[in-house]
C-alpha cells in the first residue's frame, strides 16, 4: 500500500465520520475506559433517585426523558442524561452562542447537590430559550466539561453555571428543579412540576 492510498483512506474516514448524520449517543463510557478512572456504568440509573416524587408528580425517569426531549426539540443531536456517577449532564450547544464548531465530543456536568438555583432565560431575538443552572456558593466552579479538546472552542473546562438551549424553558426549569429534588439536592423556589397533560 503506498502513501497516496493511505492518505486517501484516512481522508475518507474523516469525511465519513464528519458527515455522519447523527452523533453517537453518550460516549462517556469509552472516555472513562480510556482514562482508566472507573468502569463504565449505566446512565440514568435509578440508584440516584434518592427521594420519591410527591403525589401526582412524575418520577425520576419520566423527568429525565422530558428534559432530554426539551433539548432535542432545539437540537436533535443534543442530549440530557444522568451520568454513571450521578451527575446531570448536557451535550450539544451548552455555554455557547453559536454551533459552528460544535462537534458533540464534549458534555457539561454538575452534581445535583451543587445546584443553587435554575433560571428560565427567554431570548426575544432568536426566540430560542434556555435554562441556566447555577452552582451553590459553597461549591464554586462546580460545572465541569468532559470530553476531548476542541481547539476552536475557548470556553474553558470549569464554570460557575451552565446554560443549555431548550423548550419550553419555564417548564424545563421546573423539571430540572424537580429532578434535583429527586436526586437529593435542593434549589431555591422549587416549582410544582407536572408533565403536559397533567400526568
Amino acid at each position: 500500500m503506498n502513501l497516496k492510498s493511505v492518505i486517501g483512506a484516512i481522508a475518507g474516514t474523516i469525511l465519513l465520520v464528519g458527515c455522519y448524520a447523527e452523533p453517537p449517543l453518550y460516549f462517556a463510557p469509552q472516555l472513562v475506559s480510556v482514562r482508566n478512572e472507573a468502569e463504565p456504568g449505566e446512565i440514568n440509573s435509578i440508584a440516584f433517585a434518592l427521594r420519591s416524587p410527591p403525589s401526582g408528580q412524575p418520577g425520576y425517569l419520566e423527568t429525565i426523558r422530558y428534559i432530554d426531549n426539551g433539548v432535542k426539540y432545539i437540537d436533535p443531536s443534543a442530549e440530557f442524561f444522568v451520568s454513571f456517577d450521578g451527575q446531570m449532564c448536557f451535550r450539544g450547544l451548552v455555554n455557547r452562542q453559536e454551533a459552528y464548531f460544535e462537534n458533540y465530543q464534549n458534555y457539561w456536568c454538575m452534581r445535583p447537590t451543587h445546584v443553587n438555583n435554575v433560571e428560565a432565560l427567554e431570548d426575544n431575538i432568536s426566540y430560542i430559550n434556555s435554562v441556566r443552572l447555577w452552582c451553590a456558593v459553597d461549591a464554586p466552579q462546580c460545572v465541569h466539561r468532559f470530553g476531548y479538546p476542541n481547539f476552536l472552542d475557548e470556553s474553558g473546562w470549569v464554570k460557575n453555571s451552565m446554560t443549555a438551549r431548550t423548550m419550553p424553558s419555564r417548564q424545563q426549569r421546573n423539571a430540572i428543579e424537580h429532578l434535583v429534588y429527586l436526586m437529593g439536592g435542593r434549589v431555591r423556589d422549587v416549582q410544582t412540576f407536572l408533565l403536559p397533560g397533567g400526568t
